[in-house]
């Protein structure tokens, strides 16, 4: 199948991408700045808008994320329909640029999906971390659950540090938590086995002590 016109400009694309944000491994490994173009003023802000733009139109998440973060509301249909096609930490990053620029509580069910569903730990970390920019009943359902029953331990630090960032609890770090960060601890080596379970399924009571009434 040929190029459509629109492929023909993913090098451009590319290129500019790494230019303002750096490669992808340096994205991955230090986040996206997504203020990159917001900071930018008169006719190199109306370029990198474009630009972001048409990240979007060639499905790149992280052009959504920072278009977000610019209040650009053009290309919110867009972004939906491709979240509605995204897999893991793509749909979680398309769903919170929608969410920053619509606000709309049940695009937490995007996230959960992910959280709930997918089989790679990273994504699921991406979600949980998501989630705390909601704050529905059935997303902090999903956040404890994860606390107690996800088989990473990184999953259920973040899923841990989501529930006191909602619930407004300080610190915010559940490592601060003496009493509770031991039980979401895995062991050193291996799955966790079934007293292991039990160890965050403490967890999860001792911080829903912690929830406002």
């Amino acid at each position: 199948m040929p190029d459509t016109p629109l492929e023909t400009r993913r090098p451009e694309w590319q290129s500019w991408k790494e230019n303002v944000f750096g490669s992808e491994y340096m994205i991955w490994h230090d986040g996206l700045d997504t203020d990159a173009v917001a900071r930018l003023k008169g006719e190199a802000r109306e370029r990198g808008l474009e630009m972001l733009r048409l990240g979007v139109a060639l499905g790149d998440a992280h052009a959504a994320q920072a278009l977000a973060a610019c209040g650009d509301t053009g290309e919110v249909e867009e972004m939906r329909r491709q979240m509605a096609q995204a897999q893991g930490s793509s749909r979680v990053k398309l769903a919170l640029a929608i969410h920053r620029v619509a606000p709309e509580p049940a695009l937490a069910a995007e996230l959960m999906l992910v959280l709930q569903r997918h089989p790679w730990w990273g994504d699921r970390i991406d979600a949980a971390m998501g989630l705390r920019h909601f704050a529905g009943a059935d997303d902090e359902a999903a956040l404890l659950d994860s606390v107690s029953g996800d088989p990473d331990y990184l999953v259920r630090y973040h899923a841990s540090d989501s529930l006191l960032v909602r619930w407004g609890v300080k610190p915010t770090d559940v490592a601060g938590h003496k009493d509770i960060f031991p039980d979401i601890c895995g062991p050193r080596e291996g799955s966790p086995a079934p007293e292991d379970f039990e160890r965050f399924a403490r967890a999860r009571q001792k911080l829903l002590a912690l929830r406002p009434s």
